[in-house]
């Protein structure tokens, strides 16, 4: 194996323990489309050199590296979707109630009352409340 072939796999080897390095960190330093070229340029190299059997060890070591950080990525999103989701449940009810409340009737229950405001503000807190307590119990967020 001649010099330059080991100097193209000593690069390989430094750029996969640099992305190796910040596979764990949210500040992921490098795109999409570098990763692609990184790749790709691995798999020029295998082509034109079959027979290094150390550049099929460093294509298998990105794959699973390139793979570890799809799932970073999905759990990160997942848990973003998750919150949102658990964001939305507890401000639908709240909804409905203003909703319910806001109409131009005389015959809504409680808005001709006195207290009616504060049953209403009470209501909702309580939905609110309860709602927050469910979620922390079954713990989605």
């Amino acid at each position: 194996m001649g010099i330059r072939l080991m100097e193209e796999i000593n690069e390989f080897k430094k750029q996969i323990k640099l992305i190796e390095k910040y596979i764990d960190e949210d500040s992921f330093p490098f795109s999409a489309l570098e990763v692609h070229k990184f790749k790709s340029n691995m798999l020029k190299y295998k082509l034109e050199h079959p027979e290094d059997k150390q550049i099929d060890t460093l294509i298998q070591i990105m794959e699973s590296l390139d793979t570890v950080h799809e799932r970073k990525q999905n759990e990160k999103i997942n848990h973003r979707l998750n919150l949102l989701t658990v964001w939305s449940t507890i401000f639908l009810p709240l909804s409905f109630f203003t909703g319910m409340w806001g109409m131009n009737f005389d015959d809504v229950p409680l808005i001709s009352d006195d207290k009616g405001f504060w049953i209403f503000t009470s209501l909702c807190v309580i939905t609110v409340f309860s709602m927050w307590v469910y979620f922390k119990k079954n713990r989605w967020f």
